[in-house]
Parts: C-alpha cells; sequence; structure tokens
C-alpha cells in the first residue's frame, strides 16, 4: 500500500527561534509557525481561525533557522509529521504533532528583496 506523509505551509513564525543541541552535537531549531483560515460568514463579516504548528529543524536548516527566521517573518514551509510521546511532570501521558522540516524558504514583504531558501540536505 503506497503511504504519502507530507505537509505544506504558508504562514508566519510566531516567535523567534529556540535552539539547542543534540546529545550528538547536531543543532536543532524549534519554532511557533501559525496559519490562517479566513472566510466571509453569512452576514458577509471576514472571520479568522489561526492554526499553530510546532517546526523542528535538523542540522543544517536548524543553523539557517537560527540564523534568518525571526518572529514575524513569513515562511513557505515543506515537511512531514511526526508525534512525539512522553510522560508530563505529573506523571500523565503528553503528545505533541510537530512538523519536521524538510524545506524553508523566507520570504519577505517588501517588493524588492530576494526569497531565501534552505533545505534538509544543504550544508
Amino acid at each position: 500500500m503506497f503511504n504519502v506523509n507530507r505537509v505544506t505551509l504558508l504562514g508566519n513564525v510566531t516567535r523567534d527561534p529556540e535552539v539547542r543541541a543534540t546529545k550528538a552535537g547536531q543543532p536543532v531549531s524549534n519554532i511557533g509557525f501559525a496559519t490562517n483560515r479566513a472566510w466571509k460568514d453569512q452576514e458577509g463579516t471576514l472571520q479568522r481561525e489561526p492554526e499553530y504548528h510546532y517546526l523542528v529543524c535538523f542540522g543544517p536548516l536548524a543553523a539557517f533557522a537560527e540564523k534568518r527566521v525571526k518572529k514575524g517573518v513569513p515562511l513557505y514551509v515543506e515537511g512531514r509529521l511526526h508525534t512525539s510521546h512522553w510522560e508530563s511532570k505529573k506523571g500523565t501521558p503528553a503528545s505533541r504533532t510537530e512538523v519536521l522540516v524538510d524545506r524553508l524558504v523566507l520570504l519577505s514583504s517588501r517588493k524588492k528583496s530576494a526569497v531565501e531558501a534552505a533545505t534538509a540536505d544543504e550544508e
């Protein structure tokens, strides 16, 4: 059977990336991210519904994010979903679905600026 686990998002960074290193010394970056759904209700009033995402970048992609990604920056993201499970401090099961990022493209609201991109296989 054929399976696909692919995510494509276009949205904005909600907070500056948090960067740390794995036990092996590989950089890891965690990025808060939001996408918005907009529609008009029956009265014609514009409604907005944000959806929040947790992005995780490894290696050179994490280093790129640390240097270039800031709160408020618009991004195009490609990756796959992964759900992490752990036991909370209270001893109860906890989980979070994350996007493991393969490609990150910085978009700019300025008309004449270049687009910057990084992929997981770049060094």
